[in-house]
């Protein structure tokens, strides 16, 4: 596994003349802390925006939320020129009237990059690689790490056809938060794989990917660069679910809604290096960058396998990634929400002159 160094960072104090403490005078840097109100785009929880307002409050001398629902909102935020922008939002609609699901977008990172500001976590291309699950699915299986074999169903040209081995798991190519998994997202016959195929083509406008089920556990890898280096730091966390009443146990959109899993520490060494060598293998894969969260779940044999990523996690002061980071190396919210914004604020970003149009990002209605 790779090294370890520390990264909490506190906020230092000086010695005045009458011996009293006072912080140091607060950095000075503009963060901007982007989410939308479009439930579709917005990644970033009103909770967490503020949870990081306050953090981030304290440390810097400029911080505020900006809400960005279409371009005249994204041309507000880059008018303000930030020296840092959080990302809680992946891509923008450029004809919001139309809704997401008729209307072009653009990712929000290329347009900073090609305005020359700063931004957490992964690039464009990771990012896009993530988004699309059977493409971040096979470019780990290129990379000769472990997921379950699998096929798409296109809404454009459905497909039933396989020669996969039941049980089988079905959900939405596209959809974060367990949307379009249910109770019937288990199937074992023909019929009910068409059936929830179907149904997801209708509800949630999506491809469809079908893979062998996994009946193991089920777990959730922090995996963060170390500040000054390379090194990856990884931290896991198994999510305990109540079985549904088919008897399996897994993350729906109702599990999720009512908070119901439980997470707890992995105390087992060989699982927990075992899951770390997998999550850094994947994040390292999908070209990843900085911080991010990687899923996945034990087969038959007790050998972890990959389900999904996620390099955009919540920020919440309760969510995953922040139990990941307490579990594993006590590490607080606060210090890994300072971690992360330290690791933008040192990254370079490349002269106007050299950035990729964000007009070159400009993406199809159907994603």
């Amino acid at each position: 596994m790779p090294g370890r160094t520390s990264v909490t960072m506190k906020i230092p104090f000086v010695i005045h003349a009458n011996n009293q403490k006072a912080p140091f005078r607060k950095i000075d840097a503009h963060i901007e802390i982007v989410g939308s109100s479009n439930p579709r785009l917005n990644a970033m929880a009103q909770d967490a925006q503020l949870s990081m307002l306050v953090v981030l409050s304290k440390r810097y001398a400029h911080v505020a939320i900006t809400i960005v629902d279409d371009m005249a909102g994204l041309e507000r935020l880059v008018a303000k020129k930030p020296d840092l922008v959080v990302l809680g939002v992946k891509l923008v609609l450029l004809e919001p009237a139309k809704g997401y699901d008729d209307s072009s977008k653009t990712w929000l990172s290329s347009y900073l990059e090609a305005h020359d500001i700063a931004y957490t976590g992964s690039d464009t291309a990771a990012l896009a690689l993530e988004f699309d699950k059977p493409e971040a699915k096979q470019a780990v299986m290129d990379a000769d790490l472990q997921s379950s074999a699998y096929f798409i169903s296109s809404i454009k040209q459905p497909t039933f056809s396989h020669n996969l081995r039941y049980p089988l798991f079905v959900k939405p190519t596209n959809r974060g938060d367990s949307k379009g998994i249910d109770e019937m997202s288990v199937v074992r016959s023909q019929a009910e794989l068409e059936h929830k195929i179907v149904s997801i083509h209708a509800e949630c406008s999506s491809d469809v990917l079908v893979e062998e089920y996994l009946s193991g556990k089920e777990f959730s890898v922090a995996v963060m660069r170390q500040a000054g280096s390379d090194e990856l730091l990884a931290m896991p966390i198994e999510i305990s679910i109540s079985a549904d009443k088919n008897g399996n146990s897994f993350l729906s959109e109702a599990v999720k809604d009512a908070d119901t899993e439980k997470v707890l520490a992995v105390t087992d060494t060989a699982l927990k290096q075992a899951l770390n060598t997998l999550a850094v293998g994947v994040f390292t894969a999908l070209g990843s960058r900085d911080y991010g969260r990687i899923d996945m779940r034990l087969d038959e044999s007790g050998a972890p396998s990959f389900i999904e990523a996620n390099l955009m996690p919540g920020l919440s002061d309760h969510g995953y990634l922040s139990r990941c980071f307490a579990l594993n190396e006590s590490i607080t919210y606060e210090d890994m929400i300072l971690a992360i914004v330290d690791l933008g604020l040192q990254r370079a970003q490349p002269a106007p002159a050299a950035a990729i149009p964000w007009s070159k990002h400009v993406v199809p209605h159907s994603v």
